[in-house]
């Protein structure tokens, strides 16, 4: 009597799609056990019994209903009610692909294999249709392992003659239909000829002429067949339709209907007995025999595999729940690829053998294959790793690198719907750190720029959205020998030219025809002459495509130019260009396309040498030459990126060359004979287009600045005068940016030029004058400046009208960088007449005439004429009152110099109020700790204490206090900065050291504090003035401290309360009180107090008016 078991203790699942299929699956089974109970759940009707030890599960598809949707329903049944399976096989009958590779009989098997980039079976009827197109997505996963080692087995054994196939196929014996004579003659017919209609079920009427003649095989017994199965929901019966579709997935050995159904929900594998050619001429006489077929070889599958080891793999339930594997590759698999088993192994060895790192990076040479070599290691780890998930992203900029991320999102299933902001690298980056991510492997091509991976002014860089797991590993391709070792450390790889066979066998693949005139040594001596760069022999490959040419032709054009090139091109390389270490090699082949597009293409020639004289990477398309119409040069752009000269960005706006290809441009027009053209053309137009220093056109200029200085900088170029105003251009932008030291230098090169070509009163020449004196003044170049502009304001007296703009603003800028300097009654002096003209010539509310008096304010309240202060910055204060809004910072600076006027002036109350009107605003626009709110509430607790409010100015000075503690830190920071950036003698840096040499102090760390202000006071010793008011402001403080240091270590003081620090500031400012000449009165005393310290303050973060 048969057996009963119960439902989890069969561990196989055998489905089938027609009941032939099922009588052959039936047929195979060692024993049958009895049905088990009916599940009221499961619509499905089983056969029961064991194969070699395996309790297997039989369930055929509904009569009538195939395809995949229904072998899916099949499936989720069977595992829900037989929770112990392990496995499946999907075994049946499917159309063969007929192919010289394959040699595909009807009666063969053929079984599902991963390979070409696929997982064994691909859905090719599933994806998104587009206009004009329709473009296959998603991946069918892979048979489970188990099953797949029982494939390399039992080919193993088939290799050394021990097949059972056929002592399992004589089982069929007793059933007619299932024999092979049963099933007649094996006829293939030419994929574009139809099956004549006359006939339903044969092919009498087909010509026979039509028939493929096919070696007789010398035995019946079915051959094996291991690849790719094609799976849709529609028959397939057309031939040709068949062989474009094997076509494009590399090669497919079959046809049939329900595997896509099963591969993602059902691990299993599928198992194929030939009942057809997947033609119009397809019948159903084969069927029988091919299940039969496809049956047997199942049965021996199971043989093989030991049932302890069944046991010990996971259940389907338990593996489907495990993460999916996932996809995203934005490359087909080159076809052309050959050789780079040494840098392919190392990368198997370090990853998945010795697995002793996770990160790996490929480093060589631009073109070398790091792509190429990354890609292939790829779809191998694809094919021999189904554990692993693969993705890959660029990071040629931020921008290619999230368009990655998207596609990772996209493969993961990530979400982004429009209420969605979250950052898709971010959640990326979460995604595959998690545990539950499982393995996979990410390759981040083209990490070149180490800027951009780790992230510039306070931007995070594209290593900080790089996820970090366990189970993950990392693959960087990069140019650069250092970015590899930062991102990989010792793994790193780096890659060589390819060997004389390896290139060989690329010109041969890469080649669409050969040329009857093939010639083996002419090859040789062509790669030779290539070096064996793999970037040389594709593009040569590309243009004797492209052109229907010869490998001779091409040759013989390389030869003709050869001396000419050899010549230039090593100068160039060894000397001008800096580029030492690279191989002039492409730079060889590129030069031959160079000279074709002058032929073909005149206008790409000319965009090709104008990217010659600027730089190679981010180039903005609206730098270029112009032209009419605009789909001319769109056209040339597109000429230069089908030879892969220049690549577009995703951003739609930027070009990108490769760097071997500029130097290469470089050579090819000096080689031209019009390289002092070509360079005078592209400056010229580089200064029509250059921006403004408008601070709208920010974004523009930081896009074109390393263009122009890349030209401007060039000593070939002679064109003085334009090359002038570029740098002048330049030179304007990098101020407005606060590059104060780049900004002079530009503008020095374009004074330059002017003071060796225009006369000493040409208005040009002292335009261009001025703006290097402010730039100098900005600098901290204060003496400079003054001579500068001391020569500028004497020449426009002589060449000027009193009242001309220009004239005015030279002699303001002097008396600016007066006032800097120290020399006050000079600039007062100047600023006296200043304001009188600009009394005369500009209305009141005029920003110059309301500029130059509140400079003139500033100068009498240094000089001690309080009241005269006073009485201007009123005036002044009163018409921006009229003109701008409350919190304009023009308006609150001249409310600040008039309270301090005021405290100077002995009129307390009234600067009481304008300082509380101050903080109120800047409370409001500023954050606590902003120098500016500090030094305002710090003076208002003066006024405070000067005026009685002593509980005002305790609390208000508790708080600065607090602040300023925090501060300490911070200006650590900046002067840490700015001794990297700043001259020793920088004002900005002095002041900086002084603030927070008064910080120290403050926080009770005095020898800090006298350590760093002796600094100051020597430097400033070297550098200001005698009669500068800080060159006797900074002594008088250092007194001070050495004395309170002196007091503290004889009474053991370790803090200084709020009151004593009140206190303490009242001595600072009477310890720097001294300053004032001995004939200025008390105001002048006074006003010396207040100023020092704030102003000391605020100057670091002054803007001019």
């Amino acid at each position: 009597m048969a057996r009963r078991l119960s439902c989890d203790q069969y561990t196989v699942g055998w489905v089938c799609a027609l009941p032939g299929e099922l009588t052959a699956a039936q047929e195979m089974l060692d024993e049958e056990h009895q049905d088990l109970p009916p599940n009221s759940n499961d619509t499905n009707i089983y056969t029961l019994g064991c194969i070699g030890g395996h309790n297997v599960v039989l369930a055929c598809l509904p009569a009538g209903l195939t395809g995949t949707n229904s072998a899916t329903a099949v499936a989720m049944q069977m595992k829900s009610t037989f929770p112990a399976i392990r496995f499946g096989l999907m075994v049946g009958i499917g159309g063969g692909v007929p192919g010289t590779e394959a040699d595909i009989r009807l009666g063969d098997i053929v079984v599902s294999q991963p390979g070409n980039g696929h997982g064994g079976v691909v859905q090719y009827d599933f994806g998104k249709s587009t206009p004009g197109r329709f473009t296959r997505t998603g991946f069918l996963n892979s048979p489970p392992p188990i099953l797949l080692a029982a494939v390399s087995k039992l080919r193993a054994n088939h290799d050394r003659g021990r097949n059972s196939l056929s002592p399992h196929l004589s089982k069929l014996e007793s059933l007619p239909k299932f024999s092979r004579q049963q099933a007649g003659r094996d006829v293939l017919f030419e994929a574009a000829y139809s099956h004549d209609r006359r006939d339903n079920d044969s092919c009498v009427s087909c010509a026979a002429a039509r028939m493929v003649q096919r070696k007789e095989r010398a035995t019946n017994t079915p051959m094996i067949h291991y690849g790719t199965i094609a799976s849709g929901n529609q028959v397939m019966r057309d031939g040709v339709e068949r062989d474009k579709i094997s076509r494009e997935f590399k090669g497919v050995l079959c046809f049939e209907m329900e595997a896509a159904g099963l591969m993602n929900t059902f691990p299993c594998l599928v198992i194929r007995g030939i009942c057809d050619y997947s033609d119009s001429h397809k019948n159903k006489r084969w069927q029988p025999y091919a299940a039969g077929a496809a049956a047997a070889y199942a049965k021996e599958l199971l043989s093989v595999i030991p049932a302890a080891d069944v046991l010990n793999t996971k259940t389907v339930n338990q593996a489907i729940q495990e993460p999916m594997r996932s996809f995203n590759l934005p490359l087909l698999r080159n076809r052309q690829f050959v050789g780079r088993s040494a840098e392919l192994d190392t990368l198997k060895q370090k990853l998945f053998v010795n697995k002793d790192c996770q990160k790996v990076a490929l480093s060589g040479l631009g073109g070398i294959g790091k792509t190429q070599v990354a890609l292939q290691f790829a779809f191998s780890v694809m094919e021999n790793y189904p554990e692993f998930s693969i993705f890959w992203v660029q990071s040629l900029s931020m921008e290619t690198f999230e368009q990655g991320c998207m596609g990772i999102a996209r493969a993961l299933g990530i979400g982004q719907g429009q209420q969605n902001t979250e950052d898709v690298k971010v959640l990326v980056r979460q995604r595959l750190s998690a545990k539950t991510a499982g393995k996979w492997l990410l390759i981040v091509d083209n990490a070149d720029d180490l800027d951009l991976l780790c992230g510039r002014h306070q931007e995070e860089g594209l290593l900080a959205f790089l996820p970090v797991s366990d189970d993950g590993l990392t693959i960087f391709t990069t140019r650069h020998g250092g970015v590899a070792q930062h991102l990989a450390g010792g793994d790193v790889i780096e890659m060589g030219k390819m060997t004389r066979q390896e290139a060989v066998d690329l010109l041969d693949k890469s080649l669409v025809r050969k040329s009857p005139s093939y010639n083996p040594e002419i090859v040789t001596n062509l790669l030779s002459e290539l070096e064996y760069l793999p970037l040389a022999i594709t593009q040569a490959a590309a243009y004797i495509n492209t052109n229907k040419s010869s490998i001779s032709e091409y040759l013989r054009l390389w030869q003709k130019t050869e001396q000419d090139a050899i010549a230039i091109m090593s100068t160039d390389f060894g000397d001008k260009t800096r580029y030492q270490n690279l191989t002039n090699a492409v730079a060889k082949t590129w030069m031959v396309t160079f000279n074709k597009i002058v032929e073909q293409d005149s206008l790409a020639a000319d965009v090709l040498a104008f990217i010659s004289c600027i730089e190679w990477r981010a180039i903005p398309y609206s730098i270029l030459p112009t032209t009419h119409p605009e789909a001319r040069l769109m056209g040339a752009i597109g000429t230069l990126c089908s030879y892969s000269f220049l690549e577009r960005r995703e951003d739609g706006t930027t070009l990108d060359m490769h760097r071997l290809v500029h130097l290469a441009t470089r050579l090819w027009v000096s080689q031209s004979g019009h390289e002092a053209e070509r360079r005078i053309a592209a400056l010229k137009h580089l200064s029509e287009v250059f921006p403004s220093n408008d601070y709208t056109n920010r974004e523009i200029w930081r896009v074109y600045l390393p263009h122009a200085a890349r030209l401007a900088s060039d000593g070939q170029c002679q064109d003085g005068k334009e090359k002038s105003e570029l740098c002048r251009k330049i030179g304007q932008c990098l101020y407005t940016d606060g590059r104060m030291k780049d900004a002079v230098l530009w503008l020095q090169k374009s004074c330059e030029w002017a003071d060796q070509n225009l006369a000493q009163d040409n208005l040009h020449q002292l335009y261009l004058q001025h703006l290097l004196a402010v730039a100098y003044h900005a600098n901290g170049q204060v003496k400079k400046a003054v001579k500068l502009l001391e020569c500028v304001v004497t020449i426009h007296t002589k060449v000027l009208k009193e009242n001309h703009p220009s004239r005015l603003a030279s002699q303001h800028e002097l008396a600016r960088v007066y006032l800097a300097n120290g020399q006050v009654k000079k600039a007062i002096k100047l600023l006296e007449h200043v304001v009188a003209i600009h009394i005369k010539v500009l209305k009141e509310d005029h920003p110059s005439r309301l500029a130059s008096q509140h400079e003139l304010a500033a100068a009498y309240e240094a000089n001690g004429q309080v009241k005269e202060a006073v009485e201007l910055l009123e005036h002044v204060v009163m018409i921006e009152a009229k003109v701008l809004t409350e919190d304009h910072p023009n308006r609150l600076a001249s409310q600040h110099e008039l309270a301090i006027a005021y405290q100077a002036n002995g009129q307390v109350k009234e600067a009481v109020k304008i300082l509380e009107h101050i903080v109120t605003i800047e409370v409001q626009r500023l954050t606590e700790d902003h120098p500016n709110r500090l030094a305002s509430q710090h003076m208002l607790a003066m006024a405070y204490q000067d005026n009685g409010q002593v509980e005002e100015a305790v609390k208000l000075l508790e708080h600065v206090v607090m602040i300023e503690a925090k501060a300490v830190k911070l200006l650590g920071d900046v002067v840490t900065i700015e001794a990297e950036v700043l001259a020793e003698d920088h004002p900005d840096r002095l002041a900086s050291q002084y603030v927070l040499a008064v910080a120290y102090q403050d926080n009770g760390q005095v020898k800090e504090a006298i350590e760093l202000l002796e600094h100051v006071v020597a430097i400033e010793a070297k550098v200001l003035a005698e009669d500068h008011p800080y060159r006797r402001s900074g002594p008088l403080l250092l007194s001070s401290m050495k004395e309170n240091l002196l007091q503290r270590s004889k009474t053991g003081q370790a803090s200084v309360e709020v009151p004593q620090a009140m206190s303490h500031s009242n001595n600072m400012f009477m310890a720097t009180s001294d300053q004032s000449s001995p004939d200025q009165g008390p105001e002048a005393s006074s006003t010396s107090r207040r100023r020092v310290l704030v102003n000391r303050i605020k100057g670091i973060f002054r803007k001019d008016r």
